[in-house]
Protein backbone atom coordinates (compact mmCIF):
# COMPACT_ATOMS: atom_id res chain seq x y z
CA UNK A 1 0.00 0.00 0.00
CA UNK A 2 1.52 3.34 -0.31
CA UNK A 3 2.16 5.63 2.14
CA UNK A 4 0.76 9.17 0.47
CA UNK A 5 -3.15 9.21 0.55
CA UNK A 6 -5.19 11.36 -1.47
CA UNK A 7 -7.83 12.38 1.36
CA UNK A 8 -7.94 14.09 4.78
CA UNK A 9 -5.87 13.09 7.15
CA UNK A 10 -8.05 11.99 10.42
CA UNK A 11 -8.12 9.07 12.98
CA UNK A 12 -10.67 8.18 15.01
CA UNK A 13 -10.38 6.05 18.19
CA UNK A 14 -13.54 4.04 17.88
CA UNK A 15 -15.81 4.09 21.04
CA UNK A 16 -13.11 6.58 22.57
CA UNK A 17 -13.77 9.65 20.23
CA UNK A 18 -11.19 12.17 18.10
CA UNK A 19 -7.70 12.58 19.49
CA UNK A 20 -5.36 15.54 19.33
CA UNK A 21 -2.08 14.83 18.14
CA UNK A 22 1.23 16.68 19.44
CA UNK A 23 4.02 16.29 16.90
CA UNK A 24 7.13 16.10 18.20
CA UNK A 25 10.39 15.51 16.83
CA UNK A 26 10.35 11.64 14.99
CA UNK A 27 14.53 11.56 15.98
CA UNK A 28 13.68 11.71 19.89
CA UNK A 29 10.82 10.35 19.44
CA UNK A 30 11.92 7.49 21.99
CA UNK A 31 13.99 9.47 24.11
CA UNK A 32 16.57 7.19 24.97
CA UNK A 33 15.25 3.67 24.13
CA UNK A 34 16.15 0.47 26.42
CA UNK A 35 18.43 3.11 28.43
CA UNK A 36 21.85 1.86 28.01
CA UNK A 37 23.19 -1.09 25.69
CA UNK A 38 22.52 -1.99 22.52
CA UNK A 39 19.11 -3.62 20.91
CA UNK A 40 20.58 -6.34 18.84
CA UNK A 41 21.17 -10.01 19.10
CA UNK A 42 25.37 -10.52 19.07
CA UNK A 43 26.14 -11.85 22.32
CA UNK A 44 22.66 -12.78 23.83
CA UNK A 45 20.95 -15.62 24.68
CA UNK A 46 18.73 -15.83 21.75
CA UNK A 47 15.35 -18.00 22.52
CA UNK A 48 14.35 -20.46 20.03
CA UNK A 49 12.21 -20.01 17.07
CA UNK A 50 8.66 -20.91 17.85
CA UNK A 51 8.07 -24.53 16.59
CA UNK A 52 6.36 -24.79 13.57
CA UNK A 53 2.93 -26.89 13.23
CA UNK A 54 0.70 -26.16 9.93
CA UNK A 55 -3.10 -25.73 10.57
CA UNK A 56 -5.34 -28.38 8.60
CA UNK A 57 -6.57 -26.62 5.06
CA UNK A 58 -8.98 -27.30 2.64
CA UNK A 59 -7.00 -28.66 -0.30
CA UNK A 60 -5.95 -25.71 -2.74
CA UNK A 61 -7.18 -26.29 -6.42
CA UNK A 62 -3.96 -24.99 -7.17
CA UNK A 63 -0.94 -25.86 -4.68
CA UNK A 64 1.15 -23.97 -3.69
CA UNK A 65 4.67 -25.54 -2.79
CA UNK A 66 4.83 -24.77 1.29
CA UNK A 67 7.39 -21.53 0.42
CA UNK A 68 7.56 -19.11 -2.08
CA UNK A 69 4.56 -20.41 -4.23
CA UNK A 70 0.80 -20.10 -2.46
CA UNK A 71 -1.97 -22.02 -1.92
CA UNK A 72 -4.57 -20.76 -4.49
CA UNK A 73 -8.31 -21.57 -4.32
CA UNK A 74 -10.63 -20.99 -7.33
CA UNK A 75 -13.24 -21.42 -5.27
CA UNK A 76 -14.72 -20.94 -1.64
CA UNK A 77 -14.18 -24.32 0.35
CA UNK A 78 -17.42 -26.36 0.49
CA UNK A 79 -16.94 -26.81 4.61
CA UNK A 80 -15.70 -24.73 6.98
CA UNK A 81 -14.93 -26.01 10.14
CA UNK A 82 -13.41 -23.92 13.35
CA UNK A 83 -10.57 -23.15 14.56
CA UNK A 84 -10.41 -22.15 18.46
CA UNK A 85 -12.38 -23.31 21.23
CA UNK A 86 -14.78 -20.75 22.59
CA UNK A 87 -13.94 -16.94 23.16
CA UNK A 88 -10.53 -15.99 23.85
CA UNK A 89 -11.30 -13.22 25.92
CA UNK A 90 -12.90 -12.09 29.27
CA UNK A 91 -14.88 -9.35 28.65
CA UNK A 92 -12.55 -6.47 29.12
CA UNK A 93 -11.60 -3.67 27.11
CA UNK A 94 -8.69 -4.42 25.18
CA UNK A 95 -6.95 -1.05 23.37
CA UNK A 96 -5.10 -1.66 19.88
CA UNK A 97 -3.63 0.47 17.38
CA UNK A 98 -3.08 0.15 13.81
CA UNK A 99 -2.58 1.80 10.74
CA UNK A 100 -5.23 2.09 7.70
CA UNK A 101 -5.44 2.34 3.92
CA UNK A 102 -8.85 3.30 3.88
CA UNK A 103 -11.25 5.84 5.74
CA UNK A 104 -11.60 5.79 9.51
CA UNK A 105 -14.97 3.71 10.07
CA UNK A 106 -17.85 4.41 11.75
CA UNK A 107 -18.22 4.08 15.85
CA UNK A 108 -18.98 0.70 17.33
CA UNK A 109 -22.58 1.80 18.39
CA UNK A 110 -23.45 1.45 14.48
CA UNK A 111 -20.46 -0.57 12.92
CA UNK A 112 -22.42 -3.97 13.01
CA UNK A 113 -18.44 -5.77 12.01
CA UNK A 114 -17.23 -4.14 14.77
CA UNK A 115 -19.78 -5.61 16.87
CA UNK A 116 -19.79 -8.95 15.75
CA UNK A 117 -15.44 -9.28 15.86
CA UNK A 118 -16.01 -8.09 19.64
CA UNK A 119 -18.98 -10.74 20.32
CA UNK A 120 -16.87 -13.31 18.54
CA UNK A 121 -13.56 -12.20 20.76
CA UNK A 122 -15.18 -11.80 24.01
CA UNK A 123 -13.70 -8.12 24.61
CA UNK A 124 -14.55 -4.57 24.28
CA UNK A 125 -12.18 -4.03 21.28
CA UNK A 126 -11.45 -0.39 21.00
CA UNK A 127 -9.57 0.23 17.88
CA UNK A 128 -7.30 3.41 17.37
CA UNK A 129 -7.14 3.46 13.65
CA UNK A 130 -4.36 5.70 12.10
CA UNK A 131 -4.71 6.89 7.88
CA UNK A 132 -0.90 5.95 6.96
CA UNK A 133 -0.11 9.38 6.04
CA UNK A 134 -0.37 10.60 9.61
CA UNK A 135 1.55 6.78 11.02
CA UNK A 136 4.67 8.30 11.74
CA UNK A 137 3.49 11.03 13.35
CA UNK A 138 1.51 8.80 16.03
CA UNK A 139 3.41 6.76 16.68
CA UNK A 140 6.05 8.78 17.52
CA UNK A 141 3.53 10.59 19.75
CA UNK A 142 2.40 6.81 21.21
CA UNK A 143 5.99 5.96 21.58
CA UNK A 144 7.42 8.43 23.40
CA UNK A 145 4.81 8.47 26.08
CA UNK A 146 4.00 5.83 28.67
CA UNK A 147 0.15 5.46 28.43
CA UNK A 148 0.08 2.90 25.59
CA UNK A 149 -2.79 0.31 24.53
CA UNK A 150 -2.81 -3.31 24.93
CA UNK A 151 -1.51 -3.83 21.20
CA UNK A 152 0.06 -2.25 18.72
CA UNK A 153 0.71 -2.62 15.06
CA UNK A 154 4.27 -1.62 14.32
CA UNK A 155 4.74 -2.01 10.26
CA UNK A 156 2.93 -0.73 6.74
CA UNK A 157 6.57 -0.29 5.35
CA UNK A 158 7.54 2.39 7.82
CA UNK A 159 10.70 2.54 9.45
CA UNK A 160 10.33 4.08 13.01
CA UNK A 161 12.89 6.13 14.20
CA UNK A 162 14.22 3.89 17.06
CA UNK A 163 11.70 1.59 16.72
CA UNK A 164 13.85 -1.58 18.36
CA UNK A 165 14.81 0.48 21.40
CA UNK A 166 10.99 1.15 22.32
CA UNK A 167 10.30 -2.89 21.75
CA UNK A 168 12.62 -3.22 23.98
CA UNK A 169 12.10 -0.52 26.93
CA UNK A 170 8.32 -0.68 26.45
CA UNK A 171 7.25 -3.97 25.19
CA UNK A 172 6.33 -7.58 27.00
CA UNK A 173 9.15 -9.77 26.43
CA UNK A 174 6.74 -12.83 24.76
CA UNK A 175 9.57 -15.67 24.60
CA UNK A 176 8.17 -17.81 27.46
CA UNK A 177 4.79 -17.93 25.63
CA UNK A 178 6.00 -18.49 22.13
CA UNK A 179 9.46 -19.46 21.73
CA UNK A 180 9.89 -23.55 21.29
CA UNK A 181 6.46 -25.29 22.09
CA UNK A 182 5.67 -23.08 24.05
CA UNK A 183 3.84 -21.84 21.17
CA UNK A 184 1.58 -24.97 20.49
CA UNK A 185 -1.21 -23.12 22.88
CA UNK A 186 -1.68 -20.69 20.14
CA UNK A 187 -2.15 -23.41 17.87
CA UNK A 188 -3.41 -20.61 14.80
CA UNK A 189 0.17 -18.58 15.92
CA UNK A 190 2.54 -21.79 15.51
CA UNK A 191 0.73 -22.14 11.70
CA UNK A 192 2.93 -18.83 10.97
CA UNK A 193 5.83 -19.99 8.73
CA UNK A 194 9.18 -19.87 10.64
CA UNK A 195 10.00 -17.48 7.66
CA UNK A 196 7.54 -14.91 8.67
CA UNK A 197 9.15 -15.06 12.31
CA UNK A 198 12.73 -14.72 11.33
CA UNK A 199 12.20 -11.74 8.97
CA UNK A 200 10.67 -10.34 12.39
CA UNK A 201 13.65 -10.93 14.00
CA UNK A 202 14.58 -10.92 17.92
CA UNK A 203 15.24 -7.79 20.26
CA UNK A 204 18.01 -8.21 22.26
CA UNK A 205 17.88 -12.09 22.02
CA UNK A 206 14.53 -12.31 22.67
CA UNK A 207 11.17 -12.95 20.77
CA UNK A 208 9.17 -9.26 21.29
CA UNK A 209 6.27 -9.72 18.84
CA UNK A 210 4.07 -11.54 16.45
CA UNK A 211 4.62 -11.45 12.81
CA UNK A 212 1.64 -10.62 10.12
CA UNK A 213 2.56 -13.33 7.22
CA UNK A 214 3.34 -12.08 3.92
CA UNK A 215 3.69 -14.09 0.82
CA UNK A 216 6.99 -13.78 -1.06
CA UNK A 217 6.62 -11.23 -4.22
CA UNK A 218 8.17 -8.01 -3.71
CA UNK A 219 7.34 -4.98 -5.40
CA UNK A 220 5.51 -5.98 -8.94
CA UNK A 221 5.37 -4.53 -12.49
CA UNK A 222 1.22 -4.45 -12.89
CA UNK A 223 0.44 -4.18 -16.40
CA UNK A 224 -2.61 -3.38 -18.43
CA UNK A 225 -2.21 -6.99 -20.58
CA UNK A 226 -4.16 -6.11 -23.36
CA UNK A 227 -2.02 -2.23 -23.91
CA UNK A 228 1.25 -3.86 -23.74
CA UNK A 229 0.48 -6.82 -25.89
CA UNK A 230 -0.33 -4.19 -28.49
CA UNK A 231 2.98 -2.98 -28.64
CA UNK A 232 4.03 -6.07 -29.11
CA UNK A 233 5.51 -7.59 -26.04
CA UNK A 234 2.70 -10.09 -24.15
CA UNK A 235 4.27 -13.25 -24.98
CA UNK A 236 7.74 -11.93 -23.52
CA UNK A 237 6.37 -9.56 -21.10
CA UNK A 238 3.49 -12.54 -19.12
CA UNK A 239 4.34 -15.72 -20.32
CA UNK A 240 7.23 -16.91 -21.93
CA UNK A 241 9.71 -14.31 -20.08
CA UNK A 242 13.27 -12.96 -21.68
CA UNK A 243 12.63 -9.63 -22.32
CA UNK A 244 14.54 -7.02 -22.27
CA UNK A 245 15.25 -3.31 -20.71
CA UNK A 246 15.67 -2.76 -24.38
CA UNK A 247 12.16 -4.24 -24.93
CA UNK A 248 10.51 -2.21 -22.17
CA UNK A 249 11.93 1.30 -23.37
CA UNK A 250 11.06 0.48 -26.82
CA UNK A 251 7.09 -0.63 -26.43
CA UNK A 252 7.22 1.77 -23.50
CA UNK A 253 7.18 4.40 -25.95
CA UNK A 254 4.97 2.75 -28.64
CA UNK A 255 2.31 2.53 -25.83
CA UNK A 256 2.93 6.50 -24.81
CA UNK A 257 0.53 9.30 -26.84
CA UNK A 258 -2.65 11.03 -26.83
CA UNK A 259 -2.19 11.15 -23.41
CA UNK A 260 -1.67 7.99 -22.37
CA UNK A 261 1.08 6.86 -20.59
CA UNK A 262 3.25 3.28 -20.08
CA UNK A 263 4.66 3.76 -16.60
CA UNK A 264 2.32 5.07 -13.69
CA UNK A 265 4.43 6.82 -10.76
CA UNK A 266 3.81 7.86 -7.62
CA UNK A 267 5.33 10.07 -4.97
CA UNK A 268 6.37 6.56 -2.77
CA UNK A 269 7.06 4.51 -5.41
CA UNK A 270 10.35 6.61 -6.00
CA UNK A 271 9.90 5.52 -10.47
CA UNK A 272 9.57 1.89 -9.61
CA UNK A 273 12.70 1.73 -7.91
CA UNK A 274 11.48 -2.04 -6.64
CA UNK A 275 10.82 -2.93 -10.18
CA UNK A 276 13.59 -1.87 -11.83
CA UNK A 277 16.64 -2.35 -9.23
CA UNK A 278 16.15 -6.22 -9.07
CA UNK A 279 16.24 -6.56 -12.70
CA UNK A 280 19.28 -4.73 -13.48
CA UNK A 281 20.88 -7.41 -10.45
CA UNK A 282 20.72 -5.14 -7.89
CA UNK A 283 20.91 -6.89 -4.22
CA UNK A 284 17.62 -6.72 -2.54
CA UNK A 285 18.50 -3.37 0.14
CA UNK A 286 21.67 -4.95 1.10
CA UNK A 287 24.48 -8.04 -0.05
CA UNK A 288 26.22 -10.05 2.32
CA UNK A 289 29.06 -10.87 1.09
CA UNK A 290 31.33 -13.32 2.94
CA UNK A 291 29.33 -11.90 6.07
CA UNK A 292 30.25 -8.61 5.18
CA UNK A 293 27.34 -6.10 4.71
CA UNK A 294 27.09 -3.18 1.94
CA UNK A 295 23.87 -1.92 0.88
CA UNK A 296 22.50 -2.33 -2.86
CA UNK A 297 23.11 1.98 -3.12
CA UNK A 298 26.79 1.63 -3.49
CA UNK A 299 26.29 -1.52 -6.19
CA UNK A 300 26.74 -0.75 -9.91
CA UNK A 301 24.10 -2.45 -10.24
CA UNK A 302 21.69 -0.19 -8.58
CA UNK A 303 23.59 2.88 -10.41
CA UNK A 304 22.97 1.20 -13.74
CA UNK A 305 19.17 0.80 -12.56
CA UNK A 306 18.83 4.41 -11.79
CA UNK A 307 20.13 5.52 -14.96
CA UNK A 308 17.38 3.16 -17.07
CA UNK A 309 15.33 4.85 -15.11
CA UNK A 310 16.69 8.28 -16.41
CA UNK A 311 16.07 7.23 -19.65
CA UNK A 312 12.69 6.17 -19.41
CA UNK A 313 11.78 9.53 -17.45
CA UNK A 314 14.09 11.23 -20.85
CA UNK A 315 11.49 9.46 -23.19
CA UNK A 316 8.76 11.04 -21.31
CA UNK A 317 7.06 7.78 -20.49
CA UNK A 318 6.32 8.22 -17.16
CA UNK A 319 3.07 9.58 -16.01
CA UNK A 320 3.60 13.42 -15.48
CA UNK A 321 4.25 15.07 -12.22
CA UNK A 322 5.45 11.55 -10.97
CA UNK A 323 6.96 13.19 -7.19
CA UNK A 324 3.27 15.02 -6.34
CA UNK A 325 0.90 12.04 -7.42
CA UNK A 326 -0.08 9.50 -4.29
CA UNK A 327 0.19 5.70 -5.33
CA UNK A 328 -3.89 5.90 -4.66
CA UNK A 329 -4.28 8.73 -7.10
CA UNK A 330 -1.73 6.43 -9.47
CA UNK A 331 -4.07 3.50 -8.80
CA UNK A 332 -7.02 5.39 -10.53
CA UNK A 333 -4.91 6.67 -12.99
CA UNK A 334 -4.14 2.83 -13.92
CA UNK A 335 -7.86 1.64 -13.62
CA UNK A 336 -9.06 4.46 -16.02
CA UNK A 337 -6.73 3.42 -18.55
CA UNK A 338 -4.45 6.63 -18.36
CA UNK A 339 -1.12 4.74 -17.68
CA UNK A 340 -0.38 1.39 -18.44
CA UNK A 341 1.25 0.12 -15.77
CA UNK A 342 1.79 0.41 -11.95
CA UNK A 343 4.33 -0.61 -9.69
CA UNK A 344 2.75 -1.85 -6.44
CA UNK A 345 3.49 -4.80 -3.65
CA UNK A 346 1.43 -8.24 -4.13
CA UNK A 347 -1.41 -7.46 -1.95
CA UNK A 348 -2.80 -4.50 -4.19
CA UNK A 349 -3.65 -7.03 -6.98
CA UNK A 350 -7.44 -7.61 -6.10
CA UNK A 351 -7.66 -4.34 -5.62
CA UNK A 352 -6.48 -3.89 -9.17
CA UNK A 353 -8.36 -6.55 -10.68
CA UNK A 354 -11.68 -5.60 -9.29
CA UNK A 355 -11.18 -2.05 -10.36
CA UNK A 356 -10.85 -3.13 -13.63
CA UNK A 357 -14.30 -4.31 -13.76
CA UNK A 358 -13.22 -6.66 -16.93
CA UNK A 359 -12.27 -3.72 -18.99
CA UNK A 360 -9.30 -5.46 -19.30
CA UNK A 361 -6.69 -7.47 -17.87
CA UNK A 362 -4.83 -7.23 -14.89
CA UNK A 363 -1.53 -8.62 -15.74
CA UNK A 364 1.90 -9.54 -13.31
CA UNK A 365 4.58 -9.02 -16.00
CA UNK A 366 7.53 -11.33 -15.78
CA UNK A 367 11.27 -9.48 -14.79
CA UNK A 368 13.07 -7.77 -17.34
CA UNK A 369 16.47 -8.27 -18.07
CA UNK A 370 19.03 -5.26 -17.37
CA UNK A 371 22.84 -6.38 -16.83
CA UNK A 372 23.39 -9.70 -17.13
CA UNK A 373 22.94 -10.38 -13.74
CA UNK A 374 19.53 -9.32 -13.89
CA UNK A 375 15.92 -10.40 -14.37
CA UNK A 376 15.16 -11.25 -10.68
CA UNK A 377 12.65 -9.85 -8.85
CA UNK A 378 13.07 -8.96 -4.82
CA UNK A 379 11.84 -10.90 -2.24
CA UNK A 380 9.22 -8.94 0.00
CA UNK A 381 9.79 -9.15 3.43
CA UNK A 382 7.94 -12.44 4.64
CA UNK A 383 5.51 -9.37 7.29
CA UNK A 384 3.61 -6.66 6.74
CA UNK A 385 4.81 -5.73 9.92
CA UNK A 386 4.64 -7.54 13.41
CA UNK A 387 2.98 -6.82 16.78
CA UNK A 388 3.59 -6.34 20.33
CA UNK A 389 2.08 -6.04 23.36
CA UNK A 390 2.03 -4.01 26.38
CA UNK A 391 3.60 -4.83 29.47
CA UNK A 392 1.33 -6.73 31.61
CA UNK A 393 1.16 -9.02 33.89
CA UNK A 394 1.22 -13.07 32.85
CA UNK A 395 -2.96 -14.11 32.78
CA UNK A 396 -3.16 -10.67 31.01
CA UNK A 397 -0.59 -11.07 28.01
CA UNK A 398 -1.98 -15.05 27.72
CA UNK A 399 -5.04 -13.39 26.95
CA UNK A 400 -4.34 -11.08 24.53
CA UNK A 401 -2.21 -13.54 22.56
CA UNK A 402 -5.69 -15.65 22.57
CA UNK A 403 -6.89 -12.88 20.47
CA UNK A 404 -4.49 -12.98 18.23
CA UNK A 405 -4.53 -16.72 18.15
CA UNK A 406 -8.47 -15.98 17.06
CA UNK A 407 -7.55 -13.23 14.22
CA UNK A 408 -4.94 -15.99 12.88
CA UNK A 409 -7.25 -18.65 12.29
CA UNK A 410 -5.91 -20.30 8.90
CA UNK A 411 -8.50 -19.98 5.53
CA UNK A 412 -11.32 -22.57 5.33
CA UNK A 413 -12.45 -21.83 8.89
CA UNK A 414 -15.70 -19.66 10.55
CA UNK A 415 -13.15 -17.16 12.36
CA UNK A 416 -10.90 -16.56 9.21
CA UNK A 417 -14.75 -15.76 7.38
CA UNK A 418 -15.34 -13.77 10.39
CA UNK A 419 -12.25 -11.10 10.14
CA UNK A 420 -12.22 -11.44 6.02
CA UNK A 421 -15.47 -11.51 5.05
CA UNK A 422 -17.97 -9.81 7.85
CA UNK A 423 -21.16 -11.35 8.88
CA UNK A 424 -23.00 -13.58 6.56
CA UNK A 425 -26.50 -11.89 5.27
CA UNK A 426 -25.19 -8.40 6.32
CA UNK A 427 -22.11 -7.95 5.25
CA UNK A 428 -21.68 -11.04 2.43
CA UNK A 429 -23.86 -13.76 0.75
CA UNK A 430 -23.08 -16.44 -1.54
CA UNK A 431 -23.74 -16.97 -5.17
CA UNK A 432 -24.62 -20.39 -6.53
CA UNK A 433 -21.14 -21.70 -6.20
CA UNK A 434 -21.07 -21.03 -2.30
CA UNK A 435 -18.43 -18.44 -2.38
CA UNK A 436 -18.90 -15.00 -0.58
CA UNK A 437 -20.07 -12.23 -2.31
CA UNK A 438 -20.13 -8.59 -0.68
CA UNK A 439 -22.69 -6.60 -0.01
CA UNK A 440 -23.08 -3.07 -0.47
CA UNK A 441 -22.69 -1.85 2.98
CA UNK A 442 -18.91 -3.96 3.02
CA UNK A 443 -18.45 -2.01 -0.24
CA UNK A 444 -19.25 0.87 1.25
CA UNK A 445 -16.83 1.18 3.80
CA UNK A 446 -18.11 -1.55 6.63
CA UNK A 447 -14.98 -3.60 5.85
CA UNK A 448 -11.12 -4.77 6.80
CA UNK A 449 -9.72 -2.37 5.30
CA UNK A 450 -11.61 0.52 7.32
CA UNK A 451 -11.62 -1.92 10.37
CA UNK A 452 -8.35 -3.00 9.53
CA UNK A 453 -8.36 -6.13 12.52
CA UNK A 454 -6.27 -8.23 10.19
CA UNK A 455 -3.40 -5.93 10.32
CA UNK A 456 -3.09 -7.02 14.39
CA UNK A 457 -2.65 -10.53 13.27
CA UNK A 458 -3.46 -12.13 10.37
CA UNK A 459 -3.35 -16.13 9.01
CA UNK A 460 -0.88 -17.06 6.30
CA UNK A 461 -1.78 -15.84 2.96
CA UNK A 462 -3.67 -17.77 0.27
CA UNK A 463 -4.62 -16.83 -3.33
CA UNK A 464 -8.83 -15.92 -3.05
CA UNK A 465 -10.40 -13.45 -3.16
CA UNK A 466 -14.34 -12.79 -3.43
CA UNK A 467 -15.64 -11.30 -6.62
CA UNK A 468 -12.09 -12.24 -8.50
CA UNK A 469 -12.27 -14.80 -11.20
CA UNK A 470 -10.42 -18.15 -11.25
CA UNK A 471 -8.50 -17.02 -14.42
CA UNK A 472 -6.72 -14.11 -12.12
CA UNK A 473 -6.13 -16.15 -9.41
CA UNK A 474 -4.30 -18.84 -11.86
CA UNK A 475 -2.58 -15.74 -13.43
CA UNK A 476 -0.98 -14.40 -10.19
CA UNK A 477 -0.35 -18.43 -8.92
CA UNK A 478 1.40 -19.22 -12.59
CA UNK A 479 3.34 -15.93 -11.79
CA UNK A 480 4.40 -17.19 -8.37
CA UNK A 481 5.59 -20.16 -9.99
CA UNK A 482 7.68 -18.65 -12.78
CA UNK A 483 9.43 -16.36 -10.45
CA UNK A 484 10.39 -18.13 -7.52
CA UNK A 485 13.70 -19.40 -8.79
CA UNK A 486 14.61 -15.67 -9.35
CA UNK A 487 13.74 -14.54 -5.87
CA UNK A 488 16.16 -11.94 -4.48
CA UNK A 489 15.67 -11.87 -0.38
CA UNK A 490 17.09 -9.13 1.77
CA UNK A 491 20.32 -11.08 4.06
CA UNK A 492 19.50 -8.37 6.42
CA UNK A 493 16.14 -8.77 6.76
CA UNK A 494 15.66 -10.19 10.83
CA UNK A 495 18.99 -8.83 12.14
CA UNK A 496 18.53 -5.38 14.27
CA UNK A 497 21.43 -2.34 13.94
CA UNK A 498 21.68 0.19 16.56
CA UNK A 499 22.71 2.56 13.85
CA UNK A 500 20.16 1.80 11.76
CA UNK A 501 17.28 2.19 14.42
CA UNK A 502 18.20 5.55 15.29
CA UNK A 503 19.23 7.34 11.75
CA UNK A 504 18.45 5.12 8.98
CA UNK A 505 15.28 6.45 7.96
CA UNK A 506 16.80 9.75 7.64
CA UNK A 507 19.85 8.70 6.09
CA UNK A 508 17.89 7.27 3.36
CA UNK A 509 15.85 10.07 3.09
CA UNK A 510 18.68 12.11 1.50
CA UNK A 511 19.84 9.38 -0.75
CA UNK A 512 16.65 8.49 -2.10
CA UNK A 513 15.95 12.62 -2.86
CA UNK A 514 19.17 12.37 -4.89
CA UNK A 515 17.89 9.40 -6.85
CA UNK A 516 14.51 10.83 -7.55
CA UNK A 517 16.52 14.34 -9.06
CA UNK A 518 18.94 12.22 -11.02
CA UNK A 519 15.98 9.88 -12.27
CA UNK A 520 14.33 13.62 -12.91
CA UNK A 521 17.52 15.04 -15.00
CA UNK A 522 18.16 17.31 -12.21
CA UNK A 523 21.06 15.68 -10.67
CA UNK A 524 23.84 13.84 -12.70
CA UNK A 525 25.20 10.29 -12.17
CA UNK A 526 28.23 11.99 -10.70
CA UNK A 527 26.10 13.94 -8.03
CA UNK A 528 24.68 10.69 -7.69
CA UNK A 529 28.31 9.13 -6.98
CA UNK A 530 28.70 11.79 -4.42
CA UNK A 531 25.67 10.66 -2.73
CA UNK A 532 26.57 7.44 -1.88
CA UNK A 533 30.00 8.79 -0.35
CA UNK A 534 27.53 10.93 1.97
CA UNK A 535 25.43 8.02 2.57
CA UNK A 536 28.62 5.78 3.64
CA UNK A 537 29.50 8.47 5.48
CA UNK A 538 26.16 9.20 7.56
CA UNK A 539 25.84 5.71 8.72
CA UNK A 540 25.15 3.52 5.86
CA UNK A 541 28.86 1.52 6.55
CA UNK A 542 27.81 1.53 10.02
CA UNK A 543 24.75 -0.05 9.54
CA UNK A 544 26.49 -2.44 7.61
CA UNK A 545 28.94 -3.42 9.85
CA UNK A 546 26.23 -3.89 12.54
CA UNK A 547 24.44 -6.07 10.29
CA UNK A 548 27.63 -8.04 9.95
CA UNK A 549 28.17 -9.03 13.39
CA UNK A 550 24.31 -9.95 14.07
CA UNK A 551 24.96 -12.39 10.96
CA UNK A 552 27.75 -13.87 12.66
CA UNK A 553 25.46 -13.96 15.49
CA UNK A 554 22.59 -15.72 14.39
CA UNK A 555 24.62 -18.59 12.89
Amino acid sequence: MSSELSRRSVFRAIGLGATAVAVPSLISACGDGSGGGGVGNAGTEQAAWPTYTAAKVPAPDLPGDGNDVQNGYTKYPSQVGTATNGKPGDGSVVKAVVITYGTPPGPKETNKFLQAVNEALGIDLQLTVVPDADYQAKMATLMAGDDLPDIMNIGGGYILPREADFVASKCADLSEYLSGDAVKAYPNLANIPTRAWKDMGRVKGRIMGVPVERPAPGNIFFANREMWKGVGVDDKAFSAGGWTSTDLLTAAKALTKDKKYALGASKSGNFGLGVHAPAWGAPNLWKNDGGTFSSYFTTPEFKQAVAFMRDLFAAGVYYPDALTVSQVDAKTHFAGQITGSLTDGFGAYSQMVTSAKGAYTVAPALPYAGGSAGGKIFAARSVFGYTVLKKAAPERIKLLLRVLDFLAAPFGTKEYELVHYGVEGTHFTRDAAGNPVQTDLWKGGENKTNLPITYLCDAPQVLFYPGVSPEAIALMHSFEQKTAPNLVRNPAYGLVSDTASKSEAAIRKTITDVLNSVVMGRASLDDWDAAVKRYKADGGDKIGEEYGKEYAASK
